[in-house]
């Protein structure tokens, strides 16, 4: 975990995590065996791309700049 706070105008239930290097069953794995109970995980960025601006439940194309894959 590189980052751990709680969500700025959200309630302190929600905090916001930080990591470089895991996968979700790592988190919960973490504040399970701290005796926090997960209910819900929301990755919010990801490669350098993030969902600010989407609507939930709607995507968007990925533009020449998103591609890491670059010729």
């Amino acid at each position: 975990i590189e980052a751990i706070s709680y969500i700025q105008n959200s309630p302190k239930k929600e905090v916001g995590v930080e990591i470089h290097i895991g996968k979700n069953s790592t988190l919960k794995n973490v504040f399970e065996n701290l005796g926090y109970k997960i209910v819900k995980l929301d990755r919010v960025y990801f490669a350098g791309l993030t969902k600010k601006d989407i609507a939930r439940g709607r995507h968007r194309f990925l533009s020449p700049d998103d591609s890491i894959f670059r010729l």
